[in-house]
């Protein structure tokens, strides 16, 4: 990202990616979220942390911003939440520049739980009942609703990030990113837990 690049963190929660990124670098940064509250708490944890992030409540799937607007979208821990996510993902393109791009990350549904486990306890490092709870609610609740490759390729294969000159690619194992091309989208990353995928929009 170069500065002064328009970027759309969606679905931000506290608003933690979007300041830590702010501090980081000067960027336009729009953050969106369908929860009035984590909207209110990310504007305030904002105003703590000296920075300037426009927090806003709005829908992933009619995201009011004209055509090709931002450079760079994200979209972390969220989109197994999304009612309508094929709708999601095409106002996602509609909103970026071409050439602009969009990194989703979340959680898979072939996820073991010996990964969760792992991640809890030595990611995460939370210990007792809060790391008990926090694995329960990991394979309870939010793995069920997560998606498989699979499901996440025909999702894709719905919008216009399908076109094979829309370059996808997957995190391997060891964090060194690699292009995919030809329309599909490959989870990898099983120490993390989570599918990675990064979509350029070429047109």
């Amino acid at each position: 990202m170069a500065e002064e690049d328009h970027v759309l963190e969606i679905a931000p929660g506290p608003g933690n990616l979007s300041i830590e990124l702010a501090k980081l670098r000067n960027l336009k940064i729009i953050g969106l979220d369908i929860s009035e509250t984590f909207v209110a708490i990310a504007r305030r944890n904002a105003h703590s942390a000296g920075v300037d992030v426009d927090f806003r409540q709005g829908n992933a799937s009619a995201l009011l911003f004209e055509k090709e607007k931002f450079n760079f979208l994200m979209c972390t821990s969220s989109f197994k939440n999304f009612r309508e996510p094929v709708k999601a993902l095409n106002e996602m393109h509609r909103v970026l520049k071409p050439g602009g791009k969009a990194w989703i990350s979340d959680l898979r549904r072939d996820v073991s739980d010996e990964t969760i486990d792992s991640f809890v306890n030595d990611t995460m490092k939370v210990k007792g009942f809060g790391g008990a709870f926090m694995k329960y609610t990991f394979k309870h609740s939010l793995r069920p609703r997560a998606l498989t490759a699979m499901q996440f390729n025909e999702l894709v294969a719905l919008t216009p990030f399908n076109s094979r000159r829309d370059f996808m690619f997957r995190i391997i194992r060891s964090g060194e990113l690699q292009p995919n091309h030809g329309g599909t989208v490959q989870f990898e990353g099983e120490s993390y837990g989570s599918g990675i995928s990064f979509f350029s929009r070429q047109r």
